[in-house]
């Protein structure tokens, strides 16, 4: 017993109170959370088979993820084989989950001692994600460059000797912030999984599009609009590759 070295990913839908206050009155709302949480639960948290057991066991995984009201928390072992990669894809199909149902999310990746199975956990990686979650006001999934130095010393099975090529590939799906910190950036790679232009992806993105405008109705002193000026500068630089108009400045 005693504490793993985990990477854990806290995940805050953002919205979460102001959705809950309106569903009091607005049943349409309710069940809006309602199936926002049922899919988040239905897409990871699921019993697996025997193959995916076996699976586990030759990567060395254990990955266990708790989604308790606005909150999702992922983690995985470190030495997981491929597990950044899984972990990075894990965040981004949970930000485009909440995305389909008209939420945007904020979340922090960190690693260190953690204990987590099922529904208990603790620990300093844990306490360390919330506090970095807490402490973001961009709305992003961010993390430390030293993540990347976690594929060096555990990269997928296939890629053992290549591990720069799986850096770079999962780079290709990231940006940087002021702070040198990386995120996953949301605002152009659902094509990669979906298919580029016109199409799923362009859905997606008109989606992504009508969030980010009905965010900048609120009001402008409010710190939540401020996310949503940036965001609109960062889906601006791209919405023509989607058939989709940017969103004007006032």
């Amino acid at each position: 017993m005693g504490y793993d070295i985990r990477v854990v990913a806290f995940i805050d839908i953002l919205g979460f109170k102001s959705s809950v206050d309106k569903s009091n009155e607005d049943e349409q709302e309710f069940n809006r959370i309602l199936d926002t949480l049922t899919e988040l639960k239905d897409f990871f948290i699921k019993p697996k088979d025997h193959y995916e057991i076996e699976a586990d066991r030759k990567l060395g995984a254990d990955t266990q993820i708790l989604q308790v009201s606005d909150s999702l928390i992922i983690s995985r072992l470190i030495q997981e084989q491929g597990g950044i990669y899984y972990m990075l894809s894990d965040c981004a199909f949970a930000i485009h989950l909440l995305i389909s149902n008209g939420f945007l999310c904020k979340g922090a990746i960190r690693f260190g001692k953690m204990y987590h199975k099922d529904t208990t956990l603790f620990g300093q990686a844990y306490v360390d994600a919330y506090l970095a979650e807490e402490d973001e006001k961009l709305p992003i999934v961010k993390f430390d460059k030293e993540i990347f130095e976690i594929v060096e010393h555990f990269p997928g099975p296939a890629n053992k000797g290549f591990e720069e090529w799986e850096i770079d590939f999962i780079k290709k799906n990231c940006k940087q912030i002021e702070n040198g910190e990386y995120y996953l950036d949301y605002f152009t790679d659902y094509d990669d999984r979906v298919g580029g232009g016109e199409g799923t992806a362009s859905v997606h993105y008109s989606k992504l599009r009508q969030i980010i405008v009905d965010g900048l109705k609120l009001p402008k002193e409010s710190s939540a609009y401020k996310k949503y000026i940036w965001a609109r500068d960062q889906f601006n630089l791209t919405a023509k590759n989607y058939g989709l108009d940017n969103i004007e400045n006032e």
